[in-house]
């Protein structure tokens, strides 16, 4: 890569350098600092590293210098759907390649497949159809994010484009009635189209539509879809929503009375951490001693401290060798 580096400035100077243009060492003090940089940055981050090199300039004439850089295929500009923020990545004449982008944590992923390439090629001959540029984004989970993710989420945490299947339904007799008449029930698998902080979420089931409130994808358990050599459940004669076997349960669907030791505790991080600090970890005993379906709290006992949670942190708790 150095040597490719070298190449670059080398032709920078050759095109430029007996031209006359305009501040011409800042320029090429840009160029130098921009192959420093090796991932999908952003002008800022250029500017940062501008700096840090010792060349203070504005930032409009870093941009135009951007600019310059694209139009004489130095560098390149790329949006990716996640953020539609502008990046720049450097443009090595000869060398292509693809992008994997993980819709979590924003990591970019560079890959190149000599056999994908030859079957655009092909694909586009059949068509009868002369390329002359390509490009191929593909969006998911990386697999630090998967590794870190719980077995089991709530819907409203599904990802835009993921394929889940519904594993449970944390809620009473008639939010389960109104999910089963909708064509939702555990076994089967839905689709995430599109979902908006704090609002709605629209999925697909079969050929179906639907849009449900967050309260409502909250209360949804799902787990992402196994990949081929995986079971796969179409949920063929399930006409209720029961649990995923009979070893836990969230605390909303304990009867008073009931105890258990804690299998685990979904949610996000800080949330985990916050149940912990009251006393839910995984192996603590919990007895449920009020849980009201016209109450929004439920009144529990952990290591002799009474709690009332409300019915969404209660869902995120789930407890198993239940005993009266």
């Amino acid at each position: 890569m150095p040597d490719r580096h070298q190449q670059e400035k080398e032709q920078f100077r050759r095109l430029f350098g007996q031209r006359g243009l305009d501040r011409f060492e800042e320029r090429f003090q840009i160029l130098e600092s921009f192959l420093k940089l090796e991932s999908h940055v952003t002008l800022a981050q250029i500017a940062d590293q501008v700096r840090q090199d010792g060349l203070g300039v504005d930032e409009e004439f870093l941009r135009q210098c951007m600019a310059q850089l694209c139009r004489f295929g130095f560098a390149r500009q790329v949006v990716f759907d996640r953020d539609e923020t502008i990046r720049y990545e450097h443009r090595h004449l000869g060398v292509h390649h693809d992008h994997m982008v993980c819709t979590q944590c924003g990591a970019i992923v560079e890959f190149h497949d000599e056999a994908l390439e030859n079957l655009q090629d092909k694909l586009a001959a059949e068509y009868g159809f002369f390329m002359l540029q390509h490009k191929m984004e593909i969006y998911g989970l990386c697999g630090q994010c998967m590794a870190e993710r719980d077995d089991l989420i709530p819907l409203s945490r599904a990802r835009i484009g993921e394929r889940v299947e519904i594993v449970n339904v944390a809620a009473g007799r008639n939010m389960q009635m109104r999910f089963a008449s909708m064509g939702l029930r555990t076994g089967i698998f839905v689709e995430i189209i599109s979902s908006a902080m704090g609002g709605q979420i629209v999925i697909a089931s079969d050929c179906n539509r639907l849009i449900l409130c967050a309260g409502m994808a909250a209360k949804i358990w799902v787990r992402p879809e196994k990949r081929p050599g995986g079971a796969f459940n179409d949920g063929a004669g399930e006409e209720c929503l029961p649990f995923l076997n009979n070893e836990s349960l969230p605390l909303t669907r304990m009867a008073p009375g009931k105890q258990g030791s804690i299998a685990r505790v979904n949610g996000g991080h800080f949330s985990r951490r916050r149940l912990g600090k009251m006393g839910f970890l995984q192996g603590v005993l919990v007895r449920v001693m009020n849980n009201s379906p016209s109450s929004d709290s439920i009144e529990v006992m952990v290591r002799g401290h009474r709690f009332f949670l409300s019915e969404k942190d209660a869902s995120k708790i789930f407890v198993e060798n239940i005993v009266p």
